[in-house]
């Protein structure tokens, strides 16, 4: 016989056992007391939070053979004990996964209307609800709406935004949130004392940040470590086992962030590379890091930051060197690598980057307060110029890349400046990578209207590169909406942004035609709105366009270029002009 799973072996018996969730077990302990206990519930929220756990406590306390209301369940009565050993006849539990069809609704549908056979209540918990059919979901709605007396609907899932606005109307909504670390971590202990294992110092936290908020989750590690490991459990075993990064790599990555210290940084995220570990793992663990270290500077609660007792005392010392600008900008740009990493071909590339544009960055305060996006520092200029020596062939223009202008403060605030200064402080030039020093007399500034197209064709092609970075997300998000346009959709790519249309490029006439009737093309607009965050027009062709060799065909060939990129990237700068070569 199989030995039970600790999540099975310490499941919540009552309302008082149960870890969290405090809000929705005092709603329903009210409930049973007041004897005003619905006829449909629906439970959501993330995987292992308690939501099937709460529905079998429900089940046994309007079950329960208790006198006092106050004490359901009891957990020891007849009822409460066939209930939690699962061989309760008018409780009926049916994973929504397996019975999807219209026919299974009918069922429960004609069963429904006989009484219970023992207790006082027929409940039926329908895990996973979400994945009913809209067939099913529909044969239920009248059943739901006016059930019998004697029947209870409890409805489970992960996914509510899937469940129909009808079924939501007709049921009590109860959102279970995610366990913090600091219960999980306590809850573990308690596990791990009754059942005979040692852990060591920081190891219950370390299995409560892997489980993410879900206390099963947390358990099935605990059990899979009591396995592994012969004697204490230590911290190592559970990185070793789990493949999670070593807290260690993460707190040398923020000291060297805070020290600023890119070599340090840099011998950090390769350390963790030649490990073999997960490059993704370590970022959500460093921007994790950072969020409760930004958490713990802003607000001083220890409770916000969700951070345990072997971590306050080194984020404490890290708050006293860090303030609120430099963990916004890190916070930004960290968690913002997840698809880099995942879609990259150039393995750890993107943290690096990442690593020394964070350091090499400066944020800065707007007069309102709100935190800007990191400035690039100045260039060093040469003191003379460097002599000429053989390159290779290059292209016949060259991008001028500016960053965004300087910040201009109020003229009263630059003469009180100048005041106190005796003197005004000549203002740094922008930074500008453009060709090689030429003797050449300089060209005149662009016309406004040149600088206008510059930006113009700035701004479509980085809606283009956005969209081109979404499309596979964009083609799986029409498929539930409809199959036969995302089989269109394999054959056509985005290939230019005109203003507020989305040039697409087309294999056929076939394809072009389908994609542009009117419901098909409402579809696809609507998701790439849900992605974009704007609205935009879809047009096809079926030929691709010759390459302009105009200010907007240059800028976009310019930005293909793999330095060009890097360097519009790290300096957030955008491209205002495009030179010739001399």
């Amino acid at each position: 016989m199989a030995a039970q799973s600790l999540y099975r072996k310490w499941r919540s018996q009552t309302f008082d056992e149960l870890v969290g969730q405090e809000h929705v077990v005092q709603t329903l302990r009210n409930a049973v007391i007041e004897g005003r206990v619905a006829h449909a519930y629906l439970f959501t929220g993330p995987r292992g939070v308690g939501k099937t756990t709460m529905a079998r406590l429900l089940a046994k306390a309007v079950n329960c053979l208790a006198t006092d209301p106050a004490s359901r369940p009891c957990g020891s009565c007849a009822s409460c004990v066939a209930i939690a050993e699962g061989r309760a006849v008018d409780v009926i539990e049916m994973d929504a996964a397996s019975h999807t069809s219209v026919e299974d609704a009918r069922e429960i549908i004609e069963r429904v209307q006989f009484r219970p056979a023992e207790g006082r209540a027929k409940v039926y918990v329908i895990d996973e609800c979400h994945q009913l059919s809209a067939a099913a979901f529909n044969a239920l709605l009248k059943t739901l709406e006016e059930p019998p007396d004697h029947a209870i609907f409890i409805l489970a899932t992960t996914e509510v935004h899937k469940v129909p606005a009808t079924i939501l109307s007709r049921c009590q909504r109860f959102t279970f949130t995610r366990h913090g670390v600091a219960a999980t971590a306590e809850h573990l202990r308690r596990i791990a004392a009754a059942e005979g294992l040692e852990l060591a110092e920081g190891v219950p936290e370390a299995i409560a940040r892997a489980a993410t908020g879900s206390m099963r989750d947390a358990l099935g590690v605990l059990e899979q470590l009591a396995s592994f490991a012969s004697g204490p459990i230590t911290l190592d075993q559970v990185h070793s086992l789990l493949g999670m990064t070593a807290a260690a790599e993460v707190q040398a990555l923020v000291e060297a962030l805070l020290d600023g210290d890119a070599g340090a940084a840099l011998r950090a995220v390769n350390g963790v590379a030649e490990q073999g570990a997960d490059i993704r793992q370590f970022t959500r663990d460093l921007v994790e890091r950072l969020r409760s270290l930004l958490l713990l500077l802003a607000s001083g609660d220890h409770g916000l930051a969700d951070i345990g007792a072997d971590e306050l005392r080194l984020m404490e010392g890290w708050a006293a060197r860090a303030d609120v600008p430099r963990l916004l900008a890190w916070v930004r740009i960290f968690s913002a690598l997840d698809f880099q990493l995942r879609t990259t071909p150039y393995g750890h590339l993107p943290l690096e980057l990442a690593v020394v544009e964070a350091l090499v960055t400066e944020p800065q305060a707007t007069a309102s307060g709100e935190v800007a996006r990191p400035a690039p520092r100045p260039a060093p200029v040469p003191s003379r110029p460097t002599p000429s020596r053989p390159t290779p062939s290059r292209p016949a223009a060259h991008p001028v890349v500016s960053p965004p202008p300087p910040r201009v403060e109020a003229p009263e605030a630059v003469a009180s400046e100048q005041a106190q200064l005796g003197a005004a402080a000549p203002e740094p030039e922008p930074f500008v990578a453009t060709a090689p020093v030429s003797t050449a007399a300089p060209e005149p500034p662009p016309p406004v209207a040149r600088s206008a197209d510059a930006a113009a064709a700035n701004a479509d092609f980085t809606v283009l590169e956005r969209v081109i970075d979404s499309w596979e997300l964009i083609k799986r998000d029409v498929r539930p909406l409809k199959r036969t346009i995302e089989a269109l959709l394999k054959d056509v790519r985005p290939i230019d942004v005109e203003g507020n249309t989305i040039v697409l490029l087309a294999a056929s006439t076939f394809h072009k035609t389908n994609i542009e009737q009117p419901q098909n093309r409402e579809i696809v607009e609507a998701v790439i709105k849900k992605h974009l965050g704007a609205a935009y027009a879809i047009r096809c062709t079926i030929e691709a366009k010759t390459e302009a060799r105009d200010l907007r065909g240059q800028i976009r060939e310019a930005r293909k270029d793999a330095l060009v990129r890097a360097a519009m990237n790290i300096f957030d700068a955008h491209i205002v002009d495009i030179e010739p070569e001399e």
